[in-house]
């Protein structure tokens, strides 16, 4: 993964019991919902909006004027989606919290809802001893449990908001958001939020204290960036530029034609690859992206069990195409494959076989397009 300065500070011991026992007595959840944060590549209904890397403001968990959003381009990754990072980053650290608060009360069955309306139930098997340790060693467990959980759990909440907005799902509940579904950048830029959560989530503090979270959070952002070559404005809208009549036509969000779609999150090879703009970047090796995967459940011999249950409109399209019935409920590790290749045939359908791939002639780049090279 990306070489991220971990700077891992451990709380001491007895103020770490502590916390796992107001955790556990309280009641309360820790944390709170994510929110939603505006898209701003192909289907920005308000016009394109670049980020400057040099000014990235703070990361907020609630909102606030200082935090920005838009679009940047790095040599290593290609275009990365600002909004849809941290937001991916926040669904990881709330879903962790609402994780760790069950495991701590040994809950076997516990649901929540992420952004979109839909409902998702867990179900969890401990391990044999379980109650046998303290409550500081479940703690310890829980906490690195929770964060694995959360980012696998974000991941896959990420994938189904990209199958909702296909059939039409709208976060503004006005406009059909299918024109920004599976885009090229969004796949990446999720899986690469909910990473960035979860190295910082490892670490104690940022684990238990929000201001904190937001504090590491605004510094990795920034580091991240900098290990994926992020470049000015200027290359970013050459670059998008440089795509345009290839990836999509069109201008404002009604008269976008999306001709492709990034499907690939992770289910053949449990690899996310970037989506570079060939010739923009001279020689640039990409980052690619681990997908999120219940490996981890092993080491402490916790099972897991994912459902979803769609409240929202497209249900009906989506539990046509898997043949379910309206009482049943989505298995994401069954289903989800399933949902994408047929998502994948139409957009063969309406773009061309070569829908789902980066693939163009460099040939067909736009005069005056500046290549980066190493050495710039």
């Amino acid at each position: 993964m990306l070489k991220l300065i971990k700077k891992t500070v451990y709380l001491n011991r007895y103020v770490l019991t502590a916390l796992s026992i107001l955790v556990l007595f309280s009641g309360c959840q820790v944390g709170s919902r994510p929110r939603l944060r505006r898209s701003d590549f192909f289907g920005n209904p308000w016009g394109m909006r670049f980020a400057d890397p040099n000014n990235l403001g703070h990361h907020c968990l609630d909102h606030c004027r200082d935090e920005k959003l838009g679009l940047v381009y790095t040599c290593r990754a290609g275009f990365v989606d600002l909004g849809h990072l941290r937001e991916a980053a926040d669904r990881t650290y709330s879903i962790a919290q609402t994780t760790y608060k069950n495991l701590m009360q040994s809950n076997t069955n516990y649901s929540y809802a992420v952004i979109e309306p839909s409902h998702y139930y867990i179900t969890l098997a401990y391990p044999d001893h379980w109650q046998d340790y303290t409550v500081q060693e479940r703690g310890f467990i829980a906490q690195e449990i929770s964060v694995q959980l959360g980012q696998y759990l974000a991941h896959t909440s990420l994938i189904w908001h990209e199958i909702l907005t296909w059939y039409g799902f709208s976060s503004s509940w006005f406009f059909s958001e299918n024109i920004s579904a599976f885009s090229p950048e969004d796949p990446y830029s999720d899986v690469l939020g909910t990473h960035l959560a979860a190295t910082i989530l490892n670490e104690p503090p940022c684990f238990y204290d929000e201001s904190i979270y937001e504090q590491v959070m605004t510094t990795r952002i920034d580091e991240m960036l900098k290990e994926l070559d992020v470049q000015p404005i200027k290359i970013a809208k050459q670059a998008l530029e440089a795509v345009k009549g290839q990836w999509y036509d069109g201008g404002y969000y009604f008269f976008v034609k999306m001709k492709k779609r990034d499907f690939d999150v992770g289910f053949d090879d449990g690899i996310v690859a970037p989506w570079q703009v060939p010739g923009i970047c001279l020689d640039a090796e990409p980052q690619d992206c681990p997908a999120p995967n219940l490996g981890f459940l092993n080491k402490y011999g916790f099972e897991v069990h994912i459902q979803i249950d769609p409240v929202e409109f497209q249900k009906g399209q989506i539990y046509k195409v898997l043949g379910l019935k309206h009482s049943d409920r989505i298995t994401p590790d069954i289903h989800f494959p399933i949902i994408i290749e047929s998502i994948r045939k139409k957009a063969k359908q309406l773009n061309g076989n070569d829908v789902d791939t980066p693939d163009q002639d460099e040939t067909a780049l736009k005069p005056n397009t500046t290549r980066v090279t190493k050495d710039d």
